[in-house]
């Protein structure tokens, strides 16, 4: 195939990636069609350009399916409402290859799509008798104590392999008898066989991971804070609970929990410090007030360079719950993750900024839709 690179388009998406929480998804379209080629297309621009609506429907349908059960639902409800305006949620795109087949008359392009996740979720929740304004949260105080992480290493375990041999010896013996009346002679010839069967098993450990806290954890407390506001709820910093409850000091030391440095020594809250998060919540100056906390993480991965736009890459990853209390008492409502988003921007920051944005919108609207 020939590789051609749309430059002035790519150039194009850097102010997109940076204002607007999008995502990617490449597409294939593949049509017949009667003429002939040119530059590895067909001379008519109608196929060309047919060929492109049946590579961003691919794209499209590529990105329906990473929906959780829960939102893909929602969106065949409503399938038809997306479907016919999808030029609205792609809003650009890069031709990465093409190939005209003058013999076989077909002509095929392929695609990378660059689609407005967070108008897709709007238009989504609006439609959707389960999200938006019609939300068990609309309106209410929603805390959130979600706690920026980076990965400061991996480690991980050659596999340890258990070896079996068994070894058979077989003899076959062969005779043969002659005799001619007055003599009776024997022909012998013995021949040793091995046969050696091999087997095993193997096992592997899982990979270790070892954290450290992120310098952006105000990055992750706007993007929850908007993805919060965007489904008409009212946000709030866990700090400010703790702080009206006595408990100042309490979400740095979740954090430091969550990347290992609690008495148990796994990355994860302990069970005191998640007591301490729900009998803040039966404050005098609290109960009544503030019912529900997000509590979790978000880890951002190390940049990397985009292969197709040159752009900066990081990965966002989310874990995280939604617990009401009631009297004292924590029911735990939903759970999601974990959730991988990807980012792009001029450089790492922007990059982490823009996934992030995205990963908390897939969570926040996971979260409802469990609900």
């Amino acid at each position: 195939m020939k590789k051609i690179l749309l430059l002035l388009t790519v150039v194009s998406l850097l102010p997109i990636n940076i204002i607007s929480a999008s995502t990617y998804s490449t597409g294939i379209g593949t049509l017949e069609f009667n003429g002939k080629c040119k530059d590895n297309r067909p001379r008519s621009q109608d196929d060309h350009f047919r060929a492109i609506e049946k590579a961003k429907l691919s794209a499209w349908q590529k990105y329906v399916t990473k929906f959780s059960a829960e939102k893909r639902n929602n969106y065949e409800t409503n399938k038809g409402a997306f479907t016919s305006k999808i030029d609205k949620y792609i809003t650009e795109y890069v031709i990465l290859e093409t190939d005209c087949s003058k013999s076989r008359r077909v002509y095929t392009v392929a695609i990378k799509a660059t689609i407005d996740a967070s108008g897709v979720n709007n238009d989504l929740n609006a439609l959707s008798a389960d999200q938006g304004a019609s939300s068990l949260l609309q309106g209410k105080r929603v805390a959130y104590y979600i706690v920026a992480r980076k990965v400061a290493g991996a480690k991980s375990f050659d596999a340890r392999v258990t070896k079996q041999a068994e070894k058979v010896n077989m003899i076959d013996s062969d005779e043969t008898a002659y005799s001619d009346d007055t003599t009776t002679s024997f022909s012998g010839q013995t021949t040793e066989r091995v046969k050696v069967t091999t087997g095993g098993s193997t096992v592997r450990k899982s990979e270790q991971r070892q954290y450290q806290l992120s310098d952006n954890q105000v990055g992750v407390d706007n993007a929850i804070a908007n993805s919060l506001k965007r489904i008409q709820t009212r946000p709030m910093k866990g700090s400010s609970i703790d702080s009206r409850t006595g408990n100042d000091g309490l979400f740095d030391t979740v954090r430091q929990e969550f990347i290992g440095n609690g008495a148990n020594g796994d990355a994860n809250i302990s069970d005191d410090s998640f007591l301490s998060i729900v009998q803040g919540f039966d404050h005098p100056a609290i109960a009544g007030r503030v019912e529900h906390f997000l509590l979790g993480t978000m880890d951002a991965g190390p940049p990397r360079t985009d292969p197709d736009t040159g752009l900066t890459a990081v990965d966002v990853y989310v874990n995280a719950q939604l617990v009401m209390v009631d009297m004292g008492f924590e029911e735990v409502l939903a759970f999601v993750g974990p959730i991988a988003r990807t980012g792009m921007g001029a450089d790492e920051r922007l990059a982490e900024n823009q996934a992030l944005k995205l990963a908390a919108d897939v969570a926040v609207d996971e979260l409802i839709n469990k609900l």
